[in-house]
């Protein structure tokens, strides 16, 4: 995770993509749980026609794994159309995961 002081919320740590696609995660899941494919993500950043969202879907897998490595993010394989596609859904919440992240900069910084 790279903290970037010259930006806002989110965005100190993510891409714009990326900030997009976690408030997304976090606002189908406020009632509910859903899931959401690597092929969802994408397809929502593409069609925001927005330049600066619009990723490949490489770039778009790769995030929602780091995310599942970091813990934030849980990947479940379920069946569907055409196969078993990896399903993610929020382990953390948005305010989890916040102060998932004021605890490990506090944690680095104890080691300086």
């Amino acid at each position: 995770m790279i903290f970037d002081t010259e930006k806002d919320g989110l965005n100190t740590i993510f891409r714009p993509y990326q900030v997009s696609l976690m408030e997304y995660i976090w606002e189908i899941n406020k009632e509910t749980r859903i899931g959401i494919t690597s092929g969802q993500a994408h397809q929502l950043l593409q069609k925001t026609g927005n330049e600066d969202l619009m990723k490949s879907r490489a770039s778009v897998v790769i995030f929602l794994q780091d995310m599942v490595e970091e813990g934030v993010l849980e990947n479940k394989v379920e069946s569907g159309r055409g196969g078993y596609h990896g399903v993610y859904y929020p382990k953390k919440t948005r305010d989890e995961f916040c102060q998932h992240v004021v605890s490990s900069i506090v944690d680095k910084l104890k080691t300086l």
